[in-house]
Parts: C-alpha cells; sequence; structure tokens
C-alpha cells in the first residue's frame, strides 16, 4: 500500500437535490447542520446549485449536494453521458452514514422525533453487528443512517 493513502482523513458523499434551496432549509433547520457555502456564493439573484452542509468539529461530516433534474421521460431527453440536454445529471438517491458519539446519537434521535420535522425511516436500534442507529429520509428521497 501506497504510504501516501494513509493520510486519508475525510470523505465527502455527494446527494442529488432537486431543489438546494429546499435542501438549505432542511439540513439547518430540520437536522441543524451548518450551511459550509453555495454556488453561486450567496448571490441573492441567482438559485443555488451546489450547497455543502456540515455537522462536527472541522466539519467531520459534510454533505455536497448538486442540483439535478428529474429522470428523463424519454430518449430524446438525454445525450450518451446520462445528462439531460441542459448537461445537468439526472437525479438518483443515495445514503451515507454518519457516526455520533453514543450519548448524543439517542440524544439526537430524541429531539428529531420529538421535533416530528424529519422522516424517520428505521428507528433507533442496536443492531446485531454492534451498531446503534437510525435512519431519516430528506426531502429528495437520499437516506442519511446516523450510528
Amino acid at each position: 500500500m501506497a504510504a501516501c493513502s494513509l493520510s486519508a482523513w475525510k470523505i465527502i458523499p455527494q446527494f442529488c437535490s432537486t431543489s438546494i434551496s429546499r435542501t438549505i432549509v432542511f439540513y439547518t433547520k430540520s437536522l441543524y447542520f451548518t450551511l459550509g457555502g453555495t454556488h453561486p456564493d450567496n448571490d441573492a439573484n441567482t438559485a443555488p446549485t451546489f450547497c455543502s452542509v456540515l455537522i462536527g468539529k472541522k466539519a467531520d461530516a459534510n454533505i455536497y449536494s448538486f442540483q439535478t433534474k428529474l429522470p428523463f421521460s424519454g430518449p430524446n431527453e438525454a445525450n450518451d453521458r446520462g445528462a439531460g440536454e441542459d448537461n445537468r445529471e439526472i437525479f438518483h438517491l443515495s445514503s451515507t452514514m454518519i457516526a455520533l458519539g453514543t450519548t448524543e446519537l439517542d440524544e439526537y434521535y430524541n429531539i428529531l422525533v420529538e421535533e416530528g420535522k424529519v422522516k424517520i425511516t428505521e428507528p433507533i436500534e442496536d443492531k446485531q453487528w454492534g451498531y446503534r442507529q437510525f435512519t431519516l429520509e430528506e426531502p429528495d428521497g437520499n437516506e442519511i443512517t446516523f450510528f
């Protein structure tokens, strides 16, 4: 193994979004992530096409969301790269896992359930493989498992 590969310290999942503005509101107001940035950069005249949201020290858990279009309805709407005519990526679902401390996991889950702003798809439980975890679905259907 190359020694340089041992310096890896982070992975950033990429989610598709049909509305970056809605994605920002969901992550910052319902999940309490911090908005790391948008593109275009906070331009009030242009809807964002990208956002970075994060939680944890040094943005340990970071998710990039990209504006995408819904799946095309016919062969004339896509080119050979699987993108629509405007070259935006076609929407597809993704998932990721985020590790939290054991006590914090239960506290976070209880807050999310109590507030009722998040669709929990798998309630918190201890799994046979040793993780205590729960899964939620964000507005575009992407899933996040906290463990």
